[in-house]
């Protein structure tokens, strides 16, 4: 038995609307039986009036159909009546034609002079008139029960297909494709109702009419459906993608500042900042005080925001760079080459200094081996370098901190950064936002 859960909702709810479709489409059916079932064998009111006037003919008439659409039965030799007038809608309805030999109720006419008018037809041509038959009406229960479980099976085959493939892929993928297949399925089921006595409730003259509006308001329905699913399903995905950059946001601002103001950074920035004074080097000092209070603000500022422009994440990296440049005195470098063009475009904020720090963190930094890092631009993407340096002890690197940048950039820029690493160098591309900050 299958229980309803979050996973399977949208099962459930193709099941229900294909069954809902199904009866809606049957209507006409169910309310055949209904009637059927509540009548009691006792005569419709409407039928009572004609009692009275109705006439059991033995003998036949050959009937004559006139350009305008109606009709005479003209009856043999010998019968009382001489003539039945047919009306138009009957012999369209009936699917009579000009010359067929019919045995009939006739009614008796309420106005003196006029002819009797048909009122039903017992033998068409020599055999027994089954009305059920030319009206194609369910006549047992069975049947109607086929025709509602093969027009739910339909409905919920289409919505399978059409709800599943619009979650994801190509356009190709998720509309024209699923549509094709789905339309061809209900033209298959077209052609084959027939043959396993599925019928439509109107004269065997319009059953493919009746037939094929059935069919295509199954389409209609399932596609409105699928369509309607996509958009919600499409707005689902939003809240959630929000929900998760705010996470993703909170948490890098979080990384960030911790990482900014953890006791070994603070460490070494007053050591820095001790050194400068103690060697009296005033100017540098209150530049370092500066830089490093730019640096905090940033964090604190900025963290709050989702996107910056190249020029303020530069200007913040130009005072971190300072700090580090302090620290590694003629043993750290940098090399920063930024087309003015992509200053006012956008990219996550504090992006570029994790990608620093983690080339200060794993690599050797000495006079002997200087590190020089290299920030510049290349076909819409912002690029960071560095060449690779081992430590004697190298630090065990567990990824995360690039696999944060990379699941937060895909998030909000809906692009992939790119890492190539070989023995000589490591570097990251990160894709910007081609519209500037508003």
């Amino acid at each position: 038995m299958i229980k309803y859960t979050p996973k399977n909702r949208v099962l459930w709810g193709n099941i229900l609307m294909s069954i809902a479709v199904s009866l809606l489409v049957n209507f006409s059916y169910l309310l055949v039986l209904f009637a059927s079932h509540n009548s009691d064998n006792k005569r419709p009111s409407w039928l009572e009036k004609y009692d009275a006037r109705k006439v059991e003919l033995a003998d036949e008439g050959t009937l004559r159909v006139m350009p305008d659409g109606y009709g005479y039965l003209i009856m043999d030799e010998g019968c009382p009546i001489d003539t039945i007038y047919v009306g138009s809608n009957s012999i369209w309805r009936l699917e009579l034609h000009n010359g067929d030999r019919m045995q009939v109720t006739a009614l008796t006419p309420e106005v003196d002079g006029a002819h009797h008018s048909l009122f039903t037809i017992t033998k068409l041509n020599g055999e027994e008139f089954d009305y059920a038959a030319r009206f194609d009406k369910p006549d047992t229960n069975s049947q109607t029960a086929l025709q509602i479980i093969c027009y739910a099976l339909l409905m919920f085959v289409v919505l399978t297909i059409v709800t599943r493939s619009s979650r994801k892929g190509t356009l190709w993928q998720r509309y024209f494709l699923p549509y094709a297949i789905s339309l061809l399925i209900v033209v298959a089921f077209f052609f084959a109702a027939p043959l396993i006595g599925i019928k439509a409730d109107t004269h065997r003259g319009a059953l493919d009419i009746v037939l094929m509006l059935k069919c295509m308001f199954v389409y209609v329905v399932a596609v409105l459906y699928a369509r309607i699913y996509d958009l919600l399903y499409q707005r689902q995905r939003i809240e959630i993608k929000n929900e998760q950059l705010k996470t993703e946001n909170l948490s890098t601002r979080y990384s960030a500042l911790v990482s900014q103001i953890s006791p070994h950074f603070l460490f070494n920035s007053l050591n820095s900042l001790s050194m400068l004074v103690r060697e009296k080097h005033n100017e540098k000092a209150l530049t370092y005080i500066d830089r490093l209070s730019h640096v905090f603000r940033y964090v604190i500022q900025n963290g709050q925001n989702t996107l910056s422009t190249v020029a303020d994440e530069l200007q913040f990296i130009d005072s971190y760079r300072y700090l580090l440049e302090v620290r590694y005195a003629d043993k750290l470098f940098f090399e920063i080459d930024i087309d003015p063009s992509y200053m006012e475009r956008q990219m996550p904020s504090l992006a570029l200094q994790p990608l620093i720090e983690n080339a200060v963190k794993h690599n050797a930094i000495t006079r002997s081996k200087p590190l020089t890092i290299s920030i510049y631009t290349k076909d819409g993407a912002i690029v960071v370098s560095n060449p690779v340096i081992p430590k004697i002890e190298a630090e065990v690197s567990t990824g995360i901190g690039l696999q944060n940048l990379s699941s937060r950039w895909q998030m909000i820029t809906e692009k992939d950064i790119e890492v190539i690493r070989t023995e000589k160098t490591f570097e990251v591309r990160l894709p910007l936002i081609n519209e500037p900050k508003k």
